[in-house]
């Protein structure tokens, strides 16, 4: 028992910096266009996440195929339980952001750094942005936090629910500290995020889509209804 547990948190360990890795060349096409905005940066911006996001994706098939977890190309069918926990998540996520802003507001807390930066892009770059933060953004997210992380992690011999569970948590630390730094509430806000995607990956049956519309629902969200 004791040798699993020593696999599993080397599993954790390898799969956290693997994550901060791949999470942060994703995140190139925003530095394109964040040094200027044309047609031309943002198509190669755009451009360069498709060729992201395809790779991430073949990243996440070949993961799932060998730690032998049953893989749902995008072209399958969802059935209603899929289509539930869409829902279900998006409502839940929105429903933390209304907190966490009633929360900054009540309590005068500063916005982390990564809010002040996705603040200043949304007014200069506010197409660019919102194609970033409700499309393009929450696929590569997904692929690589929950994707990649969770079918790394949880083989078959860490089925159980300890072994989830714990799985849910240091992702979503993980998923909260890239998005706060170490700012506490806005640390728990989105670290309470990142679990719910964590939960909705493992109850859709690993099921990437349904996290990825999950997560553009729920950024959809939170631009339109969320005060900022």
């Amino acid at each position: 028992m004791l040798q699993k547990n020593l696999r599993f948190i080397g599993n954790l360990l390898i799969v956290s910096v693997l994550s901060v890795i791949i999470v942060n060349i994703s995140s190139l096409p925003v530095y394109i266009y964040l040094i200027t905005a044309n047609w031309f940066t943002l198509l190669v911006s755009f451009s360069l996440y498709a060729v992201i996001i395809v790779f991430l994706y073949n990243i996440y098939k070949t993961t799932a195929e060998l730690r032998q977890f049953d893989f749902r190309p995008w072209r399958a069918r969802l059935n209603k339980r899929a289509l539930l926990l869409m829902v279900i998540g998006a409502v839940i996520i929105v429903a933390l952001a209304f907190g966490y802003a009633k929360l900054t507001a009540v309590w005068h807390i500063t916005e982390s750094g990564n809010e002040r930066a996705l603040d200043l892009l949304l007014r200069k770059n506010p197409v660019a942005m919102t194609l970033d933060a409700v499309i393009f953004g929450p696929i590569a997210e997904e692929l690589s936090f929950r994707g990649f992380f969770f079918s790394y992690v949880l083989s078959d011999q860490y089925l159980d629910r300890e072994y989830q569970a714990a799985t849910i948590v240091i992702n979503g630390l993980l998923f909260g500290y890239l998005h706060s730094g170490n700012s506490l509430v806005p640390l728990a806000y989105y670290t309470l995020f990142g679990m719910v995607l964590g939960t909705t990956y493992l109850l859709s049956k690993r099921d990437i889509r349904v996290n990825s519309v999950v997560h553009m629902l729920a950024n959809l969200g939170i631009l339109w209804l969320v005060p900022s």
